[in-house]
């Protein structure tokens, strides 16, 4: 056991192979911190409570897609990375416990905390002296101080930071990066005590980023829910600036271009909407905690509410679309371009393509789906019986429009005047990722709209 250990000593111990790991959920952050670790020559057990996830693993497939995460799996199964459905005998054989469980957190519920707390409760008659653990689920300040804490100690008759070590570290990486940022981008650490501060950070710095300490859990906690806000609101004013663009007639892509050469701008993307499960939950928790202090959070409710509100106005572009070609959305053909939230991955969490595809079934659309990373059941798990394509080809062939929602690379493949060869003219390009340039959509024929890119911009610059 590792804890009230010199950090040389740890690390010495970490090199030697005598230390073990546990990862408590395996799921998109879990996974890739047990493969990562493992990949160092660290032995890891990675316990979850699905029984299909834990034989995936075993066998070196990951449950879900994650550029990289397939190769190393099959580089360190067995040897070391076990995954097991047998907490109480991971934990036994490990020095290092690491909490990955999900939480969740929305505006009218609060946040909810059952899963770690169902997770602490069977985690702690099995704590033992020397072990250190360390919490990554995004939570708000004061849950490890709190009901971490107070349920490890309690159902394991042991003091933290006397007998064993506690600390907070967030995981922050982007889907499609975890790979690569989980070893370049640098680590939080805030322990309870300085003892499992130093006995993290030494644990942590395993993975070969900077890490950086906190002076307390707290600290760390809310960082987490920062760098996850600011991004909320900053895409939010990107979405703003979005449409206040449109109704000026002014390209927002060449805009920011322009404006984030100042060194003190750094704007953000606009698009259909945010996905994922960090931005459409973090925010709320901030929320709730100003709320329980009878104070408003505006500016990021207000951020909330933009965000929120794309996929209608992305429906209202199709609807601009369909009335400058003279059709009716009623009885036409929809080919979606993308369900996952996010280019590179299958994660369809808060998939802003739920919504859209809603609304224009609702109006009477027939909707075809494509998206090369998610599979025919987890779409239609998602959005509803509708018809899912083979491919791309299979998707436009014959449709009215195609609305892009998710920014996967294998979509910029495809040219504009070959979309045209397969779509039922007149037809329309509805670009909520910026996959296509407007100009190269309107010189192939088609009509176009885009998030931010009104066409009256670039047919002022044809008359030029």
């Amino acid at each position: 056991m590792i804890f009230r250990r010199s950090g040389k000593d740890i690390s010495q111990l970490i090199s030697a192979g005598s230390v073990a790991i546990t990862v408590i959920g395996i799921g998109h952050i879990g996974l890739p911190l047990a493969a990562v670790m493992a990949e160092k020559g660290i032995k890891v057990y990675g316990v979850d409570r699905d029984k299909e996830v834990v034989e995936k693993v075993n066998r070196g497939t990951p449950p879900f897609y994650e550029p990289g995460l397939r190769e190393l799996l099959q580089k360190v199964k067995a040897r070391f990375l076990i995954a097991t459905l047998d907490v109480a005998k991971a934990i036994k054989q490990s020095s290092v416990i690491f909490i990955t469980v999900g939480t969740d957190c929305d505006k009218v519920s609060g946040v909810k905390l059952d899963d770690l707390s169902e997770a602490l409760t069977r985690i702690a008659p099995h704590i033992q002296r020397g072990q250190v653990v360390i919490l990554r689920s995004t939570v708000p300040p004061g849950t490890t101080e709190g009901l971490v804490k107070t349920i490890l100690e309690n159902g394991s008759g042991l003091k933290v930071e006397k007998d064993f070590g506690l600390a907070f570290c967030p995981e922050r990486l982007v889907e499609g990066q975890a790979l690569t940022e989980m070893q370049s981008v640098p680590h939080i650490v805030g322990g309870v005590g300085r003892r499992s501060t130093e006995a993290a950070a030494r644990i942590i710095s395993v993975l070969g980023s900077e890490v950086i300490e906190a002076s307390s859990p707290s600290v760390a906690e809310m960082a987490k829910i920062f760098d996850n806000v600011y991004r909320d609101v900053n895409i939010a004013l990107a979405n703003e600036l979005a449409t206040v663009c449109e109704v000026a007639g002014v390209d927002i892509i060449e805009t920011l271009k322009v404006c984030n050469t100042g060194p003190r701008t750094r704007v953000l993307t606009p698009g259909v909407g945010v996905g994922g499960s960090c931005l459409n939950k973090d925010p709320y928790i901030l929320y709730h905690l100003a709320k329980s202090g009878k104070l408003s959070t505006p500016i990021i409710s207000a951020s909330r509410g933009r965000n929120e509100t794309m996929p209608s106005h992305f429906l209202d572009l199709i609807k601009s679309a369909y009335s400058e070609m003279g059709k009716r959305i009623a009885g036409s053909r929809v080919a979606v371009f993308g369900v996952a939230f996010k280019n590179g991955t299958d994660d369809v969490r808060f998939s802003v393509a739920k919504p859209v595809i809603a609304m224009l079934r609702s109006m009477g659309a027939n909707v075809v789906v494509f998206d090369p990373y998610v599979d025919c059941e987890k779409i239609k798990n998602i959005v509803g019986e509708v018809e899912v394509a083979s491919d791309a080809v299979a998707a436009m062939r014959d449709a009215d429009c195609l609305a892009i929602i998710t920014d996967h690379m294998e979509f910029r493949n495809i040219s504009a005047f070959e979309a045209k060869s397969y779509l039922r003219l007149p037809a329309a390009v509805v670009d909520g990722r910026h996959i296509f340039h407007p100009k190269e959509i309107i010189d192939a024929g088609l009509v176009y709209r885009g998030v931010g890119r009104p066409v009256s911009f670039y047919r002022k610059e044809e008359n030029v």
